[in-house]
């Protein structure tokens, strides 16, 4: 027969198993929302580029000039 004590305890260390996967999980879905962010920012700067050289494409070969606003 099993005793409840031990029981008890194995059902301790598997919630406090649970809340560090659960933990895990949040820090891994964060990342990968970051990740997706930069991502984007990387795909919107390579479309700019993109952008800058076809629209320069037979021109002479002056620099083009980006203005911050």
């Amino acid at each position: 027969m099993i005793d409840i004590k031990t029981i008890e305890s194995k059902l301790e260390e598997l919630n406090n198993n649970k809340l560090v996967v659960q933990e895990r999980i949040k820090v891994a879905s964060e990342t990968i929302k970051q990740a997706n962010a930069d991502l984007n920012a990387i795909s919107g700067a390579v479309q700019l580029c993109e952008q800058l050289l076809k629209d320069n494409e037979g021109k002479s070969d002056k620099p083009v000039e980006i203005v911050d606003e």
